[in-house]
């Protein structure tokens, strides 16, 4: 589908086409820290070495609450939403992809081995810290 562009957090890229066009694409079923939140440089900094200047492979999978599409992205023969989960940087999304075992028994494998996020004790969803004041 495309190059990868920018990259803005650990589940949002931008892809550039071959015609030129800049394309935003948000990670199926899966939710990385926001900005602010501990680990979430790490979760960029991951899906900016997996996807910079590389071609990427984006296929819809659903659409979100908001009505964008939400994304598969392969790189090669890597998966970024199963890479993420399985490093520690992000939550098994569960409103956007409850039937997602595979994504499921990444996150309690990364939980199970304290990795990234998982080490630490009380970790915040992003759904949830969205929804307190940070300033």
């Amino acid at each position: 589908m495309g190059k990868g562009h920018r990259v803005l957090d650990g589940d949002t890229i931008y892809l550039l086409r071959e015609t030129g066009q800049i394309v935003r694409v948000e990670l199926y079923g899966i939710d990385a820290p926001e900005r602010g939140q501990p680990f979430a440089d790490a979760a960029a900094r991951a899906v900016r070495r997996v996807v910079f200047r590389t071609d990427v492979r984006a296929r819809a999978e659903t659409d979100g609450p908001d009505g964008r599409s939400l994304f598969v992205v392969r790189v090669d023969d890597r998966v970024l939403n199963e890479h993420l989960l399985r490093r520690g940087l992000a939550w098994w999304d569960r409103r956007q992809a409850p039937h997602a075992d595979r994504y499921r028994r990444l996150e309690q494998r990364a939980r199970a081995n304290e990795r990234g996020l998982w080490a630490q004790p009380d970790p915040v969803p992003p759904w949830t810290w969205r929804g307190r004041d940070h300033r």
